[in-house]
């Protein structure tokens, strides 16, 4: 106290006015190095981890495959072929057997017919007419009949009386029998006229397609009018039968041996490379073409899809071998690769749920694509190929398809 009074006094106003330091910023000092050093570990721990999960503690990466089955007795491929889409019977021509005017034409190219739908009609009333001159014609015979036929039986009577010669009597049968005659020409002549009236309506005799078209309405049919070298005088239209859609091949002779009436096979159209029909082979032609070394083939196509099938499209043709008369179980076939021997047993690894698991399994027989699995699988399971030595039951792993 003495000390302090002894100063003078503005020293101790000074003094009074000095901020005093404590010793927690001393020690705020200390934490800063030691939270940097954490985050430090914190920072290595986490690339530890990363690394160690990507790399050793990473499941195994391995190889799998499905389990496939195969229907035993199905037919494989023995031979293919490129060819076209035909019909039974080619192309049909239709065309008039009278001559007239058409008057209605109600078809176009490309369109779908049945058997007895209209394709034309020709103007009928010239043929109309006819018919009517032919009934009335046929009357007056019939008329002219039964008067011959009553004065044939007079004189016929007046002969046995004595009353007229024999001359008279042969002369009224004669005339009976030219009117009869007369009679049936002048029916023939009806029928003729029937005829011809129904030729004026022109109908598809099959379900077709129509590929052309070669008049329209107002065309004359006459002879000498045809406008192209590939048309008649009265053809109307050219169809296609739908009803047997077929595929013609040329299959080189020495091939020829591998195909047989009745052989199955699938046709593959170019435009739709996706959408493969059944077949039937149906015709083998007689005769090899010298040239080509080939002999034409054909197949009918068993259930075709018209609005996608079309004749003159191509095609390629697949023959398969005939299917065997006695049809066998489904075959389970594993991949060779997967299976592992062990003395006499066999197994394979099954992936399930992420790991791997040891399923033992009985083989039958070896297939190009495939062992034949009689016990252990049923198929549509996935596997390990060529499966680590040092896999273990229930191990993680990390499936990659082969």
């Amino acid at each position: 106290m003495a000390g302090e009074q002894s100063r003078p006094p503005n020293i101790r106003e000074l003094e009074s006015l000095r901020i005093k330091r404590s010793a927690e910023p001393q020690r705020k000092s200390r934490l800063i190095p030691a939270a940097i050093a954490l985050g430090i570990l914190a920072v290595l721990a986490a690339v530890g981890y990363y690394a160690y999960t990507n790399t050793l503690g990473r499941p195994l990466e391995v190889q799998t495959a499905i389990v496939s089955i195969k229907q035993a007795g199905q037919p494989g491929a023995v031979l293919t072929g490129s060819g076209y889409v035909v019909t039974k019977d080619k192309y049909i021509t239709i065309g008039a057997q009278i001559l007239g005017q058409i008057v209605s034409e109600p078809i176009q190219e490309g369109q779908y017919v049945k058997k007895g739908d209209l394709l034309a009609k020709i103007d009928d009333r010239d043929y109309v007419a006819q018919l009517n001159q032919a009934i009335a014609d046929r009357n007056l015979a019939a008329a002219n009949v039964e008067l011959a036929r009553a004065q044939a039986a007079r004189q016929s009577e007046l002969y046995k009386n004595g009353v007229e010669s024999k001359d008279q009597d042969d002369v009224a049968n004669n005339a009976l029998s030219v009117d009869e005659a007369d009679l049936k020409k002048a029916e023939a002549e009806i029928e003729f006229a029937k005829f011809n009236v129904s030729q004026c309506t022109i109908r598809s005799p099959i379900n077709g397609i129509v590929l052309k078209k070669y008049r329209e309405s107002g065309s004359m049919i006459s002879y000498g009018n045809a406008v192209a070298s590939d048309e008649g005088m009265t053809d109307i239209a050219q169809l296609a039968d739908t009803d047997d859609m077929r595929a013609e091949v040329d299959i080189n002779e020495s091939d020829i041996a591998k195909v047989a009436i009745g052989s199955p096979a699938t046709v593959l159209l170019d435009a739709y490379p996706d959408r493969p029909f059944d077949a039937r082979v149906v015709k083998i032609y007689p005769e090899a073409d010298r040239q080509k070394g080939t002999v034409k083939v054909e197949v009918h196509i068993l259930h075709p899809d018209l609005q996608v099938i079309k004749p003159e499209m191509s095609a390629k043709v697949t023959f398969l071998a005939a299917v065997a008369a006695k049809q066998e179980a489904a075959l389970v076939l594993v991949p060779k690769k997967a299976v592992v021997s062990d003395g006499p047993r066999s197994y394979v690894w099954m992936v399930r749920d992420g790991a791997a698991h040891r399923v033992e399994i009985t083989l039958g027989r070896e297939f190009q694509d495939g062992l034949q699995v009689t016990q252990g699988l049923t198929g549509g399971e996935t596997v390990i190929v060529v499966p680590s030595a040092k896999l273990r039951d229930g191990q993680q792993i990390t499936p990659v398809a082969s």
